[in-house]
């Protein structure tokens, strides 16, 4: 581990696999890695997005850049996204229209919703 880094909380955790419990093209590879997901650095702004970074060498997901897996918290107007680069896990992005810095929910309040799947 580098400087810096350090390992998923047990919440941040239980965030990536409830956002990858759906089945689609690459999710079993995605489900891999996270066991091997460091946190490398997050948002300035304070909201609970972290940069993530896949250690070891497990294998890629066949899923494309740029279209981030993503859920609405329910009973908000917030959501989370997990963005995928290279094959990898590489941000958990939560977002709130409000000026207040964004929190990460319980995974029980997420509607997930798989690659593809409209909003």
């Amino acid at each position: 581990m580098a400087a810096g880094e350090r390992r998923l909380t047990p919440e941040e955790e239980a965030i990536l696999l409830a956002m990858l419990g759906p089945d689609f093209p690459g999710s079993a590879e995605l489900r891999a890695q996270v066991p091997s997901v460091l946190v490398t650095g997050g948002c300035a702004c304070g909201c609970d997005t972290i940069d993530l970074r896949v250690a070891g060498d497990p294998a890629a997901a066949p899923v494309p850049d740029g279209d981030p897996l993503s859920a609405d918290i329910r009973g908000t107007s917030d959501g989370v996204l997990l963005f995928v680069r290279g094959g990898y896990l590489s941000c958990l992005e939560v977002y709130t229209p409000d000026d207040a810095p964004a929190r990460l929910p319980g995974p029980d309040r997420l509607n997930v919703r798989p690659p593809g799947k409209p909003s």
